[in-house]
């Protein structure tokens, strides 16, 4: 635990110095086309967070996580997790949802910067709160199929163990759910095999479900004793 802990503090610190290193503001040249960014990000680094699981490209990243910003990217443990620069540089319509609903915004040079930090400061919340987080060409996706602290996770992995027996549909659905139906050139091609491996996974998601319970019956208890 101690190994784990050090090695995340070391992670942490090497990003926020990488961090720090480009916050100046600079240019995205493409042919004859130069946009000059003025608005950076202001995201440096977080602190490690052990609540979720994330994959990237099909792959398993080991927690703890560290959300960090470079330029106009957002990384998970230096592993990219959103890449706004080729969104600025085509102006390409940002969606996301908030509490007022779907939001569509236009990412410009101005605007940028403000983007990069809010969709760091989106994800750690969501990997504090307790997710499993597929990414995959830098998009994020998160929704209650892939778990919320739900047994999502669980569902995943039984599934994974039923496609690694020859099970098609299990199969299927497993590549729906993870979002990789028009990607699966991108990831590794034992991706199903290390998810039904993946005890490490299972383990953390069975303690969020019995904590979660635990949590659901202190509740119940406490209603019961306020209406004595």
């Amino acid at each position: 635990m101690k190994k784990m802990t050090a090695s995340a503090t070391l992670l942490f610190i090497s990003l926020l110095h990488k961090a720090d290193d480009v916050k100046q503001p600079y240019t995205i040249q493409r042919g004859e086309e130069i946009i000059v960014i003025i608005n950076m990000p202001k995201f440096s680094a977080s602190e490690p967070i052990s609540n979720s699981f994330v994959y990237i490209d099909g792959e398993y990243v080991p927690f703890p996580y560290v959300v960090s910003v470079t330029n106009l990217s957002v990384f998970i443990n230096g592993r990219l997790a959103r890449n706004y620069e080729r969104m600025v540089h085509t102006h390409e319509f940002y969606q996301r949802q908030s509490a007022m609903g779907r939001r569509v915004s236009m990412i410009m040079p101005e605007t940028v910067g403000k983007l990069v930090d809010d969709s760091a400061e989106r994800f750690v919340e969501s990997l504090q709160r307790g997710v499993v987080d597929h990414i995959i060409g830098g998009s994020p996706r998160i929704g209650s199929a892939l778990g919320n602290g739900d047994g999502g996770a669980l569902a995943l992995i039984d599934q994974a163990r039923k496609a690694v027996k020859g099970d098609e549909k299990a199969k299927q659905e497993l590549t729906k759910a993870m979002g990789l139906e028009n990607s699966l050139s991108r990831v590794p091609p034992d991706w199903i095999e290390k998810l039904a491996n993946n005890t490490k996974l299972e383990t953390r998601a069975t303690a969020i479900i019995e904590a979660k319970r635990e949590r659901e019956r202190q509740e119940r208890e406490r209603r019961e004793q306020q209406n004595r």
